[in-house]
């Protein structure tokens, strides 16, 4: 805890720190990085010489284009050749939730695992999260431990099981009195759709509201503004790298942690300039036991050209807009992001609890829908006519359904491809 503490201090610290400074400090991580994962890790070892990468020469920043991009298949089948030769016996074992396949398993040493911790608190406590606030968390996987700290009144957190009836989410905020909810847009859709179709609000009103996990949608957040009476922060991380963007109160993109990672824009191979949109690819500065280095997260995202007005220095990530594996596939042959047609059925969010957009075949999708209580004031034409707007003619079946099936990691996606070879499902 001591450990965690001390990180958590930097790391908060760091945030406003001279943007030389952080730049000094990531280039300097990121070249002792490669060149121990050269040297020590037999995967990169063999990957580099394949590439005629010299890590010994390498400097940097301006010389990690030049390294090749992993991924998780790369990595899952490296097996053991993958970690650290170094690697302590006492590792600590990281294990992705497995939403859009196989879980992936990776090991970290105990150090990396307490700066780990830090770096996932450090999003709420910048936001207003107090250490003494009880937190009412939603989660596909809740636990019931109680670390020592937490009998002692900080960092106290309730994890409620994601799925559970709202109205029993309700009531358990009610009897914990949180000043923090915290979980999965959707999950949070279905507790504020309850509360505004009750006329109720949460009692005691929630001081702040955070979202992680899943894409969250302009309109969903309305919603939930409406619903819980305060912003929403989201927070985007992945199993392999903790938190590593988040939003802020001026509410604009997401702050990168370069102190923790660096975050490259990548198109067709290449490194493209802030403003221009690709896949996220992140290096991790502090995991020496297993490295991801030019990892491709296949999130799809942009940087933007401006600082956030806050004050802080981080780089910002102006948009984050879903899974590259899910881009919506055109007539002819060209993709698009989702985000531009659940952008347009988000307008619809006050008579839709959920949904599910479908790409079927390339010419016809379906868009399934777990109406509200107001779903019948709205013309289904009128949702399809909206997100049929930049299909090119594709058809769209709407179909109304009990409830959206959720991925084995307890999330909804709201778009989800069905293409396979030849464009059908």
């Amino acid at each position: 805890m001591l450990r965690r503490s001390a990180s958590l201090a930097q790391l908060m610290r760091n945030e406003f720190l001279a943007p030389a400074t952080l730049g000094a400090r990531q280039n300097r991580s990121l070249r002792a990085l490669v060149r121990h994962a050269a040297s020590r890790v037999p995967f990169y070892r063999d990957l580099y010489a394949a590439h005629g990468v010299d890590a010994a020469a390498f400097n940097g920043l301006a010389d990690l284009p030049a390294l090749p991009v992993v991924d998780k298949a790369m990595l899952r089948e490296a097996g053991p050749a993958a970690v650290s030769i170094d690697a302590p016996a006492d590792q600590v074992t990281i294990s992705t939730s497995g939403s859009t396949g196989e879980p992936f398993e990776f090991g970290i040493d105990r150090p990396y695992d307490q700066w780990r911790k830090a770096q996932y608190l450090r999003p709420y406590l910048s936001n207003g999260r107090r250490p003494v606030d009880k937190v009412l968390r939603l989660t596909a996987f809740p636990t019931r431990r109680s670390p020592w700290f937490s009998r002692l009144g900080l960092l106290r957190e309730w994890q409620y099981d994601c799925g559970a009836d709202p109205a029993r989410i309700a009531s358990a905020w009610r009897a914990l009195e949180p000043q923090v909810l915290q979980g999965y847009p959707s999950s949070l859709r279905s507790l504020a759709h309850h509360c505004l179709e009750r006329g109720e609000s949460l009692q005691p009103a929630p001081r702040r509201v955070f979202t992680d996990s899943e894409l969250l949608t302009r309109g969903t957040r309305s919603l939930l503004e409406r619903a819980f009476g305060v912003p929403v922060i989201d927070v985007f991380g992945t199993y392999e790298t903790d938190n590593i963007a988040y939003q802020c109160e001026a509410g604009g993109g997401y702050h990168v942690a370069i102190d923790c990672v660096v975050i490259e824009i990548v198109r067709d191979g290449k490194t493209v300039p802030p403003g221009e949109e690709g896949e996220l690819v992140v290096t991790v500065l502090a995991n020496r036991t297993q490295p991801f280095i030019r990892y491709n997260l296949r999130d799809i995202g942009r940087l933007s050209t401006e600082p956030c007005p806050c004050g802080r220095s981080f780089p910002v990530l102006s948009t984050i807009s879903g899974r590259a594996d899910d881009l919506i596939v055109l007539a002819d042959g060209r993709r698009r992001t989702a985000q531009d047609a659940l952008v347009r059925i988000d307008r619809f969010g006050g008579a839709i609890r959920h949904y599910q957009f479908r790409q079927v075949e390339i010419d016809r999708f379906e868009l399934l829908i777990v109406p509200s209580a107001r779903f019948g004031d709205v013309d289904a034409e009128s949702i399809v006519r909206a997100a049929g707007s930049v299909l090119e003619g594709a058809a769209i079946d709407v179909r109304l359904v009990d409830a959206i099936p959720q991925d084995r990691s307890g999330k909804r996606r709201a778009f989800v491809s069905l293409l396979g070879n030849g464009g059908h499902a």
